[in-house]
């Protein structure tokens, strides 16, 4: 039988490899074949396109078409078993999807529905970045946690947190495998009021890479989220690494009148940033 996914009849740009990217070719198809599962175009136990077809719609060697399955099969997306072929282990997992204007409410929706790994927590000296986001001089002591969370098994995000020694006594002890941070800060008597977050795209170094299971070099959404108490005083400084298939941001947008036209407007933007060329 056929196996599903390509033919010349339905070849189409998003196939075309780029040969002076430097990105392995390997990778290229890869990404394409997993991308292909977690849209749901390949469903569980559907058969992949076998190592000869890859061959022939691409134009790559076998050892490249091989090393291309056997990505997805190191992953956990597809079974290779001989004479078989090769067939979709799962099905995508559904993204957690989050507003920008409910940050306490998705912070305890995602802490309900995923799982969390610590990898690292205690006092480190505080680096440039970490100092100027929580008010402090460089090499002032802070409490950095880092952590993994969990979608459904597949590691979804890379956290790393940086908290005043004063803030993190109030919390020491708590098991932040089960409770966001945040909500750990909550509940010991900090009164959080505002945050201030950016959201922008990175790359996966070796480190992170190897935590989310995705190749160094990896397309990640970025996010950094400084959060204040009601005396204006920051008392956390997060920055987060989504792997972009699993989590997904959503807003309510208005059509407004502003000085430069009609523009579209962030129901309940706060603090972030939003030029009015962006239309």
């Amino acid at each position: 039988m056929k196996s599903k996914g390509y033919s010349r009849a339905d070849a189409d740009e998003s196939r075309v490899l780029d040969t002076r990217s430097g990105v392995p070719l390997y990778q290229q198809i890869f990404v394409i074949l997993q991308n292909k599962i977690q849209s749901g175009e390949l469903r569980k136990g559907d058969t992949v396109a076998t190592e000869q077809e890859i061959c022939t719609e691409f134009g790559v060697s076998r050892i490249t078409a091989r090393r291309a399955l056997n990505e997805l099969a190191t992953r956990g997306l597809v079974k290779r078993q001989r004479g078989r072929g090769t067939r979709v282990a799962e099905g995508p997992a559904q993204p957690v999807d989050a507003s920008i204007d409910g940050l306490l409410e998705n912070v305890g929706h995602i802490g309900r529905t995923t799982t969390v790994e610590v990898l690292r927590n205690g006092e480190v000296p505080a680096g440039r970045e970490a100092a100027t986001a929580l008010g402090l001089a460089p090499g002032d002591t802070v409490i950095r946690a880092v952590r993994v969370r969990h979608l459904e098994k597949a590691p979804m995000s890379y956290l790393v947190t940086w908290v005043p020694p004063d803030i993190g006594a109030q919390i020491s002890g708590q098991d932040m495998s089960n409770t966001p941070l945040l909500l750990l800060l909550e509940e010991a008597g900090v009164p959080v009021a505002t945050a201030r977050q950016t959201i922008t795209a990175t790359l996966a170094d070796a480190e992170v890479s190897g935590a989310l299971n995705v190749p160094a070099g990896a397309p990640l959404i970025e996010v950094r989220r400084i959060v204040y108490d009601i005396q204006e005083r920051a008392v956390e400084y997060i920055k987060i690494l989504y792997r972009p298939e699993l989590y997904r941001f959503e807003m309510t947008m208005h059509r407004i009148s502003g000085a430069n036209g009609r523009v579209w407007h962030a129901q309940d933007q706060g603090t972030l940033d939003a030029p009015d060329t962006v239309r």
